[in-house]
């Protein structure tokens, strides 16, 4: 019952805004909107940092805007200008935070309840493109391109929305994006009923596939750590994200073995009693170094009571026809 005045209340406000009855707002520069269907664990985080450094390269200047979900500040917060992080978790909010220590030189990362007011500023610091940070449902703002995340093990996060299942409105709202990017690719991922299922409700929308790696350790300075390095040591993971089971084979991947694995909520603020257990777990398990996620490291760094080092995700798409794709949808950069 719940779960089905949900649906038909996310699905009334996607069509007043497709009619027209509630307006959306265009920015004053193109747009691109990554987000996804499912509550979290899609590799969203990456992909934008990854789509904003190739974006960078071919000449464009892109900000990323965010809601900053999480932070306890209000207003437009510019989190980072292309340069590493000027603010913290709590005011920028984690995974901004993150992207604006990942992200390539020059792109900032711009943090308010009202895209708009982020992408004034944002265009005042020089940005030509706007990626919308988890904008799929944000239907408030125009967009030239929608791109829709969804992870190749549970693309449908169960096929219920909430309280039973993971989907953030009904499945038919797949025909707004103007192209599907399945995440987490591997051998027979995504499976032909998941396949089928994207082609029957967004026909002629392209599908791409994105692999997701864990590609590079790095300390508290950010600073490159090899695998090898700390192999032999004994390890405490930490993570509070969506799907714990993708940063446990993130570790597998770098040939990495925890003594534990702490598990937090998605977005975990770490107060007194969250970093009192993991300073036991390191004291019971004879741990001398903490492995984390990125968007967990920057609200742990200086507090585990242990060297961190974290666990950085290289993303690459496996058809050549993505960036052609979004290029014929945006007009050329102007060079810097």
């Amino acid at each position: 019952m719940i779960g089905a005045l949900y649906g038909r209340a996310t699905s009334l406000r996607a069509r007043w805004y497709a009619t027209g009855r509630l307006a959306a707002e265009t920015l004053p520069r193109p747009t691109i909107s990554v987000g996804n269907i499912t509550f979290g664990g899609t590799g969203k985080t990456p992909f934008v940092e990854f789509l904003a450094r190739r974006l960078r390269f071919e000449g464009w200047r892109p900000a990323i805007l965010s809601r900053g979900y999480g932070r306890r500040s209000r207003g437009v917060v510019v989190v980072g200008e292309g340069a590493g992080p000027l603010v913290s978790a709590e005011e920028g909010g984690d995974e901004p935070v993150a992207l604006a220590r990942a992200a390539a030189p020059g792109v900032c990362v711009v943090v308010g309840e009202r895209r708009g007011a982020a992408a004034a500023r944002a265009l005042a610091l020089g940005a030509d493109l706007f990626l919308l940070d988890d904008g799929f449902q944000h239907l408030a703002v125009r967009r030239e391109v929608d791109l829709l995340l969804l992870d190749a093990r549970d693309p449908f996060g169960g096929g219920r929305l909430p309280p039973r299942g993971r989907l953030r409105e009904p499945l038919d709202a797949i025909a707004r994006a103007d192209a599907i990017v399945f995440t987490r690719t591997d051998r027979g991922l995504p499976r032909l009923d998941a396949l089928e299922t994207v082609a029957r409700l967004a026909p002629g929308k392209p599908v791409f596939r994105a692999r997701l790696r864990a590609a590079a350790l790095h300390d508290e300075s950010d600073a490159p750590i090899a695998a090898g390095a700390i192999a032999e040591r004994r390890l405490l993971a930490v993570c509070g994200i969506a799907n714990p089971s993708s940063f446990a084979a993130s570790l597998s991947e770098l040939g990495l073995a925890a003594e534990e694995r702490l598990e937090f909520r998605d977005h975990q603020r770490y107060g007194p009693r969250e970093l009192a257990r993991i300073r036991d777990a390191a004291a019971r398990t004879g741990a001398s170094l903490v492995v984390t996620t990125e968007k967990d490291a920057v609200k742990l760094a200086g507090r585990a009571g242990l060297p961190l080092v974290a666990v950085r995700l290289s993303v690459g798409i496996e058809e050549p026809g993505f960036f052609p794709f979004l290029a014929a949808r945006l007009p050329r950069p102007s060079l810097p």
